[in-house]
Order: C-alpha cells, then structure tokens, then sequence
C-alpha cells in the first residue's frame, strides 16, 4: 500500500507539473489525437484506390487498426518515461537522482510520467472498432469479447515489457534509444492481418515479437472464429509473464552494471 500510494502521488505531481502550461497540454493532447487521426486517413484513402486487402475489406481492416491502438494506448499512458531512459537520461547523467534515493529505481521511472495523450489512442481506437463493427457481421460470445480484453491488457505488459528490457541496456551502452525504437516500429506491421504477410514474417510476429499474438489472433478469433478463444487466452497470459518475468531480470542484471557518466 506503500508503493500504491506514492505512485499516485508521483502521478498527481506529474499531472499538477504538467497542467501548468495548459496551453501547451492542449497542443500536445490535441496533436497526438490528430497525428493518430491522420494515420487512419492516410488508410482510409489507401483502401479506398484498393477494393480489398488480400480478402479484406475496408472494415475489416479498420478494426484490426483499431483493435491494435489499445494496448499501445495503454503502454503509452503509464511508461512513457522509459524512451527518455533509452535515449538521454542515462548518457545525460539523469539517473543519479533515482539511483539515490531508498526506492527501486523502475518504480520510479513510471512514477516519473503519466502520459493523459494515451487517453486520445484509447478513444479513437474504441471509436473506430465501434465503427467497423457495425458494418460487420459479428458473432459475439464471451470468448471473443474475453480474448479482446485479454489482449488489449496484457498486450500492454508484453509491450511495456520489451520497453523496459531494451531501455535497460542503456545502463550498459548509455543509449538503447534506437534499438527500442526498431524493436517498437515492429507493432506496425501487426495493425493489419497477419493473413497478407508471407510465413516467416507470421512466425515472428507471434513467436519472436509476439505482437500479432495479442493483435491479429484475437480479431481474427471475434471475426472469424479462427481459433480457441480460451487458449488463445492462457496463450497470451502466459506470454504476458515471460516476458514480464525476462524484463524485470535484465533491467535487475543491466541496473548492477551502472556508472554514472559524470556528465
């Protein structure tokens, strides 16, 4: 309860420090809503020149789009923080101050942020499956609707997961901002069904970055009931904590190996 409520103090002080310029939120929330809108344009247009996409209709895919926006939305609100770890906070010297005090240094790094911009991915993307939906046909069970959430959820801890095992190794390297960011550009390619890329690319979408596991697999289980909700489920879940378990262990490993850089 400790940790509980100091997170949330950290958070409220985040907020309060952020909504001091509220001028400059409003861009920011507004921008990231729109670069988002701008995105599913930019699709919309693309479809509209191309019928279908390897089967697939227009709807089809806008709910895969719009499917794969929630767990990143959710990533994005609460460890926004570790891109600046990756990137500058490490080789700036930054991380002193965490290493200082009588906390666990990765508490505070999503203490540090909360990112309310997540807010307008989360929105939209709830917005653009209701949309689809309604053109589509539909079969719900709880099942289908049980796998969404489940992916949605800990698709997040899965991505979040590779964030902080790559962010780590900035304690090593002083920057992993570049590795992070291919690693993250891979999630992309899962926005669309897996069905239109080769096999290779398939496999490691859901065996290597398991982005399409927690993406594709559950809209294609809603739509088309292609497999067992259920396992799919435990699937997920149990890859959820692997790579949860492989994160904590290498940013635990990586943070041992720390030195300031006297910057």
């Amino acid at each position: 309860m400790r940790y509980v409520h100091l997170y949330f103090t950290c958070i409220k002080r985040s907020m309060i420090s952020r909504l001091e310029y509220k001028k400059d939120t409003l861009v920011a929330l507004s921008s990231f809503f729109f670069s988002n809108l701008c995105s599913l344009a930019a699709l919309y247009f693309i479809l509209q020149s191309i019928p279908a996409l390897a089967g697939y209709s227009l709807y089809e895919v806008g709910f895969f789009y719009g499917f794969s926006m929630l767990p990143i939305a959710l990533d994005h609100l609460f460890s926004d923080e570790l891109w600046l770890v990756a990137y500058r906070r490490v080789k700036d010297g930054d991380m002193d101050m965490h290493f200082l005090r009588p906390v666990p240094v990765l508490f505070q790094v999503f203490a540090e942020t909360f990112q309310p911009e997540g807010f307008g991915e989360l929105i939209l993307g709830a917005a653009l499956i209701a949309v689809c939906a309604s053109n589509l046909t539909v079969a719900v069970t709880f099942g289908s609707v049980a796998v969404l959430f489940v992916g949605a959820l800990f698709g997040a801890v899965i991505i979040t997961s590779l964030k902080v095992a790559i962010a780590a190794l900035a304690f090593i390297f002083k920057r992993s901002g570049p590795l992070l960011q291919i690693i993250y550009n891979f999630s992309t390619y899962a926005k669309y069904p897996l069905a239109i890329y080769p096999a290779f690319i398939r496999a490691f979408l859901i065996f290597v970055l398991p982005f399409g596991l927690f993406i594709s697999l559950p809209v294609d289980t809603l739509l088309y009931g292609k497999h067992d909700p259920w396992l799919l489920c435990g699937a997920i879940i149990g890859c959820a904590a692997v790579f949860f378990a492989l994160a904590v262990w290498v940013w635990t490993a990586c943070e041992r190996r720390y030195e300031s850089t006297g910057s």
